[in-house]
């Protein structure tokens, strides 16, 4: 697997109900000084994702349009646009998103992560 589908794939991976239930999970994918602007522009870090995450109950995206750059062989950013819905009743939230993957000793993991709030876009199939 080459890096740019690599990363896609490990972004993905955290957009998914499963990784965001586990800690340990988590923690595979995300850095320690990890650091995160949301869509809704609160700012915070990896203690509050550990704390946050694991307990969603109905959360669910859709994602597309990835574009990837590589800065250096340990340095990437992951630009793409979403569509979240963080429960069942939420009409959900479209938002363009930024990620910043660094390589570690035991892997890529993102470092940081933004999500601006956009009007609605087609959403593909």
């Amino acid at each position: 697997m080459d890096l740019e589908a690599q990363i896609i794939s490990l972004e993905k991976s955290l957009l998914t109900i499963e990784v965001r239930k586990s800690k340990t999970e988590l923690l595979e994918r995300i850095a320690p000084g990890f650091k995160e602007i949301g869509a809704s522009g609160s700012y915070f870090g990896l203690d509050s994702i550990l704390e946050r995450l694991p307990t969603e109950q109905s959360w669910s995206a859709k994602v597309q349009d990835f574009e990837f750059r590589q800065i250096n062989p340990e340095f990437c950013q992951l630009v793409f646009r979403a569509y979240i819905k963080s429960h069942e009743a939420d009409s959900g939230t479209y938002s363009h998103r930024s990620s910043f993957w660094q390589k570690f000793e035991d892997g890529w993991k993102v470092i940081f992560h933004q999500g601006t709030k956009v009007e609605p876009f087609e959403l593909q199939p």
